[in-house]
């Protein structure tokens, strides 16, 4: 067995593997003038063997057609795991550090997730973005979706884009983003504003952002576990001098005009249009949250059930 095999095989027993679902040390901020070159030939989907997989994948590829018409580029490469994150995770480690100078989106559960983790920290990829996305079908849960990502720096952040998308149906959601890198914090957060969200920050801590609709900041902040503050200051949203295209992922590529089945799909959609570089609703800021509540008194909770997943998005 040669080095490179026996200290992957090492790391993944002694790094951490059962830690809880933490970031690894491989994170890293990258640059955020960095971009994906070969668009969707450099792109490809790990999908986990999941039961989200092909939901997944169906708003993944609604994202790459959506590049296509920007680009003219071909579909997305999709590959499909059985087990072989648990018995044999060495085909998957030949199988990213051959692909160079590719982003990977992958998605699996939490159990497989942790292998992976440590794959990625052994081979030294990239690790631009690492989500937890869940959801639960019971008419008792508070915030019925949840999401939350760290993520290298607000460049690839997928969560304002996702949020626009979700707040199409009733269903209530929280979505919480930590950047590890944060740049640009003089820039107005007036130009990440979503239609429908009162947008505030906290008075001692200006680069924590949230965006409510339908509850009060200080509702909101407790939902999501953040420390309960009553000096969120609101921020008026819209106005000139805006550098986000507020309604468009790519040109001719409306929101409005997006429709998916159900969450999974647009989650898909959110994380693969990001990481191909039309994410929309970034702003400069080391954490931030969504947070939707309908006002119905017994929300719509069609086509919710349980279902957890993780997602990654790295750069081999």
């Amino acid at each position: 067995m040669d080095e490179t095999r026996r200290s992957l095989i090492k790391g993944m027993l002694t790094g951490g593997t059962l830690l809880a679902f933490g970031i690894p040390t491989v994170t890293q901020a990258v640059s955020i003038s960095q971009t994906l070159s070969g668009g969707t030939h450099n792109c490809r989907l790990l999908l986990g063997n999941t039961p989200i997989d092909e939901a997944f994948a169906k708003g993944a590829q609604a994202a790459c057609a959506g590049y296509r018409n920007f680009s003219q580029e071909g579909a997305l490469s999709t590959f499909q795991l059985a087990d072989e994150l648990l018995t044999d995770p060495l085909r998957i480690a030949d199988l990213l550090t051959q692909s160079s100078n590719m982003r990977w989106v992958a998605i699996m559960d939490y159990a497989n997730a942790a292998i992976f983790t440590e794959l990625v920290r052994n081979f030294e990829g990239r690790l631009l973005s690492l989500g937890s996305h869940m959801s639960s079908s019971g008419n008792d849960a508070s915030l019925p979706m949840r999401h939350m990502w760290t993520t290298a720096s607000p460049a690839y952040s997928a969560g304002g884009l996702l949020a626009s998308l979700l707040t199409q149906n009733q269903h209530d959601f929280s979505i919480v983003e930590n950047f590890l890198e944060q740049a640009g914090a003089d820039s107005a957060i007036k130009d990440s504003s979503l239609t429908g969200f009162s947008s505030y920050w906290l008075a001692e801590q200006p680069a924590t952002h949230l965006h409510c609709a339908g509850v009060s900041p200080l509702k909101a902040s407790q939902r999501i576990g953040w420390k309960a503050s009553k000096n969120w200051e609101s921020v008026s949203s819209g106005g000139e001098g805006s550098s986000i295209n507020q309604d468009q992922t790519a040109p001719g590529a409306t929101l409005e005009h997006l429709r998916f089945d159900n969450w999974i799909e647009a989650t898909g959609y959110a994380v693969i249009a990001t990481a191909l570089g039309m994410g929309t609703h970034q702003e400069p800021c080391s954490s931030r949250a969504f947070v939707h509540q309908s006002g119905q008194r017994h929300p719509d909770q069609q086509g919710l059930s349980e279902n957890h997943f993780a997602s990654f998005v790295i750069d081999v």
